[in-house]
Formats: C-alpha cells, sequence, structure tokens
C-alpha cells in the first residue's frame, strides 16, 4: 500500500473531464433532429408578453438582466445549458404572471438557480447567487421564488433551446463540425441573440441557424450561402425568412466588439477608453426613461471574454 502513486493529471479531475464524448450515432441520426423540432414549440414564449401582460416591464430591462444572468454563469464557469434554459424559464414566467421591475434579478436569480439544478455538474447555491444580487436578494426570497417558478411553468422543466441545435447542425454540413472555431463562435453568437429582445419569439431552431451561419460567414464567406441553404432546410424553414436574423447577429456582434478596448492598443489608450467608459452612467433597470437602444445598458468591460477571441 505503501508504494500505490496517483499519477492521473490534475487537468482529468477538472470540470472538462466531466464532459462526455459526443455520441456520432446521436448526431446522424435524423430522428433527434426531428424531435427537437417537434418539441421547440413547446419550449417558446407562449405571446409577446411586453405588450400582452408586463406593464412595468420594458425590453431593455430584460436586457439588463439577462446579461448579468449571462455574466454570473461565465464567471462560475457554467454549462452552456445553464443560462440558455434559465433564460426561458424566464420568458416563459413573465408570460405567466405581472410581475415589476424591482422583481427583475430576483425572478433572474431563481432562474439561474432551477436551470443550475438541472443542467449543470454542481448547482449554484441560493447564497452565491443571493451575492451576485449585492444582497438585494436574500436566500430566502430566492427559494420562495422557485416554488412559485415551477408551478408557473408547470413543471414543465426541460426547454428545447437553440443551443441544443448546434451539433446535430453541424453535422449537416460537410467541415464545419472539425473546425472548433466554428462552434466557439456560435455559441457565443447564440448568447448574445439571448440577451436580446427581438429574438425572444424566434424559434430555436431558427436561432441556432443564423448563428451558424454568421459564424460561417466570418470565417469563411464564401461558404455562407450553401450553409444557409442546407441548414434552412435541415430545420423547415425558409432561407429568406432566415437571412434578417443572420444580418441583426452580424450586426449586433460587431457593435459588441465596438465596445472592447482593441489587445494591441497602447496601455494609455487602453486606459483612457476604460475612463471614457466609467463616465458613462447607464440607466439602471429601475430607471423611468428608458434608453434609446437597448445596447446602451451593455458594459463592454463585463462582456465575456470569449468574444475578444473572434476575429474576421
Amino acid at each position: 500500500m505503501e508504494e500505490l502513486l496517483c499519477a492521473e493529471p490534475p487537468a482529468a479531475c477538472s470540470m472538462d473531464g466531466r464532459l462526455a464524448m459526443d455520441d456520432q450515432g446521436l448526431l446522424a441520426d435524423p430522428r433527434v433532429l426531428d424531435n427537437l423540432l417537434a418539441l421547440q414549440p413547446h419550449s417558446m414564449p407562449t405571446q409577446n408578453y411586453f405588450t400582452h401582460i408586463q406593464t412595468d416591464v420594458a425590453p431593455y430591462m430584460r436586457k439588463v438582466v439577462t446579461t448579468w444572468m449571462l455574466e454570473v454563469v461565465e464567471e462560475q464557469d457554467c454549462e452552456d445549458q445553464v443560462f440558455h434554459v434559465a433564460v426561458n424559464f424566464l420568458d416563459r414566467f413573465l408570460c405567466t404572471c405581472v410581475v415589476q421591475r424591482t422583481q427583475l434579478q430576483l425572478i433572474g436569480a431563481t432562474c439561474l438557480l432551477l436551470a443550475s439544478k438541472l443542467r449543470a455538474c454542481q448547482a449554484l447555491s441560493v447564497e452565491l447567487l443571493s451575492y451576485y444580487t449585492d444582497y438585494s436578494v436574500s436566500p430566502e426570497e430566492i427559494k420562495t421564488y422557485e416554488i412559485l417558478l415551477v408551478s408557473k411553468l408547470g413543471w414543465e422543466l426541460s426547454p428545447v433551446t437553440a443551443i441544443d441545435f448546434v451539433d446535430h447542425l453541424l453535422v449537416r454540413v460537410p467541415g464545419l463540425r472539425q473546425d472548433p472555431n466554428i462552434r466557439k463562435h456560435t455559441t457565443i453568437f447564440i448568447a448574445f441573440a439571448t440577451t436580446e429582445p427581438e429574438f425572444v419569439q424566434v424559434p430555436p431552431s431558427g436561432i441556432a441557424v443564423a448563428a451558424i451561419v454568421a459564424a460561417v460567414n466570418g470565417m469563411y464567406p464564401h461558404l455562407g450561402q450553401d450553409a444557409l441553404n442546407t441548414l434552412a432546410q435541415a430545420v423547415n424553414l425558409d432561407a429568406q425568412r432566415l437571412q434578417p436574423f443572420v444580418q441583426s447577429i452580424e450586426l449586433m456582434v460587431q457593435r459588441e466588439s465596438a465596445v472592447l478596448p482593441q489587445p494591441d492598443a497602447h496601455p494609455q489608450v487602453q486606459q483612457q477608453q476604460h475612463q471614457q467608459q466609467l463616465q458613462q452612467q447607464p440607466s439602471t433597470p429601475t430607471s423611468k426613461h428608458p434608453p434609446t437602444s437597448p445596447m446602451e445598458f451593455f458594459d463592454g468591460n463585463e462582456t465575456p471574454t470569449d468574444i475578444t477571441d473572434i476575429h474576421f
């Protein structure tokens, strides 16, 4: 027993070591994609809750709270699914009952708690989520709203999200699956699109196709149209109807990239950019006067670091 030696590298016990390998049998089976397409209508918000349900919640407020949710899961290195499932819970919950703008962060924290329990290897604790709200929300409030959330959702807690379609679509375009940067960019684009109010009622399959095509356009422009036609046919959507979504994602990426400091810039220039951003006083979710654009709320300093790796 004294001669036993563990030669297993620490990386094998890390979070990455818990991820299963891709099942090529499932990815290549068209029945899986067909089932996802059949289930996605039941996972979408039933209506535009900004105009029909909510009276105190505006689209830009959703942008603020979902951006905060994205920052939390990025900092905690959660699985990709956690954020998308949490936002799905948020949108569906807002379709069921009227809430005040001051309750949005509480609801967002509760959605993160529930999504992490379902899709993460290690769930986020209520104490940690309370900390991320700067203790404006107590752990007891999150626990109470968790019961309300699952009841309003009818215990339908396995939604189909855009990220579910990515791998099943990439294998249908030759060469895309072998390029890890395509998938990396696609997941980032989907995350950003999920924070945008204009994509709330877009089918998850449409968001996935638009994000993949936007990534392909950035890296292999000559393959963009063929990829759009192939993927649109795979999800039974019209390629022409998907083109505006592709353009919206590309414009969104340009806006986000514009607020980031250039990595090769002189330190003095970066400091000036940082001071200019600090001088800007973005409104909070409780502001009475909404901004002209939801993007005014997005703080470039808190953008997930993965986007800085994108070079078109």
